[in-house]
């Protein structure tokens, strides 16, 4: 009986190590929800942590208020949001995502992705300019270069372990800053140069 009881400890151990333990409490119970449609529940779960300055949340609620998921289509919502999650960056290996032999604050692991992410959908917003957002080329050139600088050519993680993992690739980096750029006049790129100079000193 012993024998059985200590085998099925080691059973659970293994598939929740298997699983992966989420160190932000909460996210995978709501990714696991908006990927089945459960977008109702998704937001009610995620927006009391958005408050509590959690940056997973954060740039879920964006991602939800951009996409009329659980609540009605709300840019400016989605921008406020985004702006909460990207301004949250940090240094050390927990920010980075990195789990093993780092430690960090519950809620704020692999905020550098969620930051970048953040980053590139604001980025969408004042390219495309619409629902209330006004259109803002400079800006959207500044944080798309910014996107691309930080990724470094790779995918950024974004979420559902559970189910292979989701990334924002750098196609889609690549092709946001070209379609920036085609539109952007010699006075906007000027401007936009300038900005970044003053962001890399």
């Amino acid at each position: 009986m012993k024998m059985r009881t200590c085998f099925a400890l080691v059973l659970i151990v293994l598939l929740a190590a298997c699983a992966g333990l989420n160190p932000n409490p909460g996210e995978r119970s709501v990714d696991m929800a908006w990927v089945t449609g459960e977008f109702e529940r998704a937001y009610a779960e995620t927006k009391p942590r958005a408050e509590a300055g959690e940056p997973w949340a954060q740039l879920r609620l964006g991602i939800f208020y951009e996409n009329g998921w659980g609540v009605p289509i709300d840019a400016k919502m989605a921008e406020y949001w985004y702006k909460k999650a990207a301004a949250q960056k940090a240094t050390g290996d927990w920010a980075d995502g990195n789990l093993a032999a780092a430690h960090g604050q519950a809620g704020y692991f692999n905020q550098n992705s969620d930051a970048v992410i953040a980053e590139y959908n604001l980025a969408n917003l004042y390219y495309r300019g619409e629902g209330g957002v006004k259109q803002d080329l400079v800006t959207a050139y500044v944080l798309i270069k910014n996107v691309l600088s930080q990724s470094k050519g790779e995918s950024v993680f974004f979420c559902c372990e559970f189910d292979g993992g989701r990334y924002f690739i750098q196609e889609q980096f690549l092709k946001l800053d070209n379609a920036i750029h085609i539109q952007l006049t010699e006075e906007q790129l000027v401007q936009a140069e300038k900005k970044i100079k003053e962001i890399e000193k």
